[in-house]
């Protein structure tokens, strides 16, 4: 069947990560979480193109970062696309209010990423074959360092949540292992990743978002 959506025209900027494969798969697996489009926080949006994806299917979205580089990239796609979002500032929570029906967030690498660390992301980004070569080598290595930092998003993301909302993260299979392990936490569902090594979009439902 012909796609009905238009491909999204999106514009890059340095020190913002571009559009690649694990992009991609987030926004499809977020799209598909419910049978009609609902309301989604696209965290840490990057160039927008999650929260663009759900706008363009209906879905209302918050889309927020914690680079005022992206956030300005974000509401340029967004206006080049013709899309509305709601893009503002925000670190991980910090300035999110409202109930979503779906989290999407890919985390960094490292929970202590400053302008200069993205800066050098984003670019690593540009070079899949380089990008790929040092997730292979030096992942599970930042991974171990990850744990406490998702743990905490998934605290704070079921605040967030409606009854039978999702969070979705783009993240190695035993980091959503640990996540599943804690309490009133479930690991619902996992998309692969074409091309993208120790990675996958996992998607978590919380018991009636009790206070972790």
């Amino acid at each position: 069947m012909t796609n009905q959506f238009p491909e999204l025209v999106i514009s890059d900027n340095i020190g913002v990560c571009s559009v690649r494969d694990d992009t991609r798969a987030l926004a499809e697996a977020t799209a598909r979480t419910r049978e009609t489009p609902g309301r989604a926080l696209d965290m840490g949006t990057g160039s927008g193109y999650v929260g663009l994806y759900l706008a363009q299917r209906g879905w209302i979205v918050d889309a927020t970062d914690v680079s005022p580089r992206a956030v300005e990239l974000a509401r340029r796609n967004a206006n080049h696309n013709g899309l509305a979002l709601n893009i503002y500032a925000s670190d991980l929570f910090a300035q999110v209010t409202g109930q979503f029906d779906a989290i999407a967030f890919n985390p960094p690498m490292r929970p202590t990423e400053t302008e200069f660390s993205r800066l050098i992301t984003a670019l690593l980004r540009r070079n899949p074959r380089i990008s790929g070569w040092l997730m292979r080598v030096v992942g599970r290595r930042f991974e171990h360092g990850r744990h406490a930092f998702l743990a905490d998003v998934a605290a704070q993301a079921r605040q967030y949540l409606n009854r039978e909302g999702r969070l979705l993260m783009g993240i190695s299979d035993e980091e959503a292992s640990r996540l599943d392990a804690l309490p009133g936490v479930h690991l619902v569902r996992s998309t692969p990743i074409p091309s993208m090594p120790r990675q996958d979009i996992y998607e978590f439902q919380f018991d009636d978002r009790a206070t972790a």
